[in-house]
């Protein structure tokens, strides 16, 4: 676009929709037409249409379109800073009305990274649900990447994983700690040594998570710290898959103490005596930053703190949960 229109505050009021505003900011966190299509569950001639009709207003082009994959103009960049400001106070409006509701008739949307998710926050969640029935709850459970680009795109309002995205926008609050320890099946030679160490490990074939998950990083990092390189025998996108991989005999693995609790309490597998475990990590919860959260999400977040909702096995101190010494 040549012409550069100076507009007024007042022309821009009556040229620029709110929608517009939206479906550009979901292109701007995306770079994408289509991403943006699909979270927005609009078509993507119609997503195009609304950035067209943006620019149209402003009089200038806010986005560079390099095929399927687009980028910010410099307009685009100063545009896409308000237009955050902006949404940000309707969102706040609409939790502010929201509240009228309370935790009788409203609605929390949780997120949750893969350990945390199955093994801790339904527990949680359900004791929550139990004070607040009339509370419609949702549990999403995915890779800390992706419930966190959730949160910040206000598709989740809170989501509680490992290593966080570092955002201003978003809140980290310190949750509760998680153990990671290493498994065996019951009857491996190794289960009755003591005072192992990561090189005694490492001829063993380990059952692995999938790259990016945060168990995974842990792993690794630990044996980066111990100059050992372990020897990866099968990769397994789930804790159970590799609990049972790990009860048949195929090899070793690092979860979390939550994860192999029942089984090894019912004796199907052991815990090994490594120098160095448990390797202690700290989950977190994550919210968006706002002047006020709505009273769900405020009065879960609250729950969570308190440390009252049942989790078995865990004690209070310095303000967090956290695993018994063994």
């Amino acid at each position: 676009m040549s012409r550069l229109m100076r507009a007024s505050p007042l022309a821009l009021e009556r040229s620029i929709t709110l929608h517009q505003l939206r479906v550009f900011k979901a292109v701007a966190d995306n770079l994408s037409f289509s991403a943006a299509a699909h979270d927005l569950r609009l078509s993507q001639p119609s997503v195009s249409y609304q950035v067209k009709e943006l620019e149209r207003a402003v009089g200038m082009d806010l986005l560079d379109r390099l095929g399927k994959h687009v980028e910010l103009t410099q307009a685009g960049h100063l545009l896409y800073g308000y237009d955050r400001q902006t949404l940000n106070v309707i969102d706040e409006a609409a939790v502010a009305l929201g509240e009228l509701q309370g935790l009788e008739r409203g609605s929390l949307k949780v997120g949750a990274s893969t350990t945390v998710g199955i093994y801790v926050i339904p527990l949680a969640l359900g004791a929550f649900k139990k004070l607040h029935p009339g509370l419609a709850i949702s549990l999403e459970i995915g890779s800390r990447g992706v419930v966190q680009e959730k949160v910040l795109k206000n598709e989740l309002d809170l989501a509680v994983v490992g290593p966080p995205l570092k955002d201003a926008d978003l809140v980290v609050e310190p949750f509760i700690f998680d153990e990671l320890v290493v498994i065996a099946p019951l009857e491996h030679p190794l289960a009755r040594r003591r005072g192992l160490s990561l090189k005694d490990l490492k001829d063993e074939p380990f059952l692995m998570r999938e790259d990016g998950s945060g168990t995974r990083f842990a792993v690794e990092k630990a044996a980066r710290k111990a100059n050992v390189r372990l020897e990866v025998g099968m990769e397994l996108g789930s804790n159970g898959a590799i609990k049972h991989a790990v009860e048949s005999g195929l090899g070793l693995a690092i979860l979390s103490r939550y994860a192999v609790g029942l089984e090894e309490t019912a004796g199907k597998l052991a815990i090994l005596d490594v120098d160095g475990f448990p390797i202690r990590r700290q989950w977190h919860i994550v919210h968006l930053r706002r002047n006020r959260l709505a009273t769900p999400v405020a009065g879960f977040i609250d729950f969570l703190r308190s440390g009252t909702w049942g989790m078995p096995g865990v004690v209070e101190q310095d303000g967090y949960v956290v695993p018994p010494d063994d």
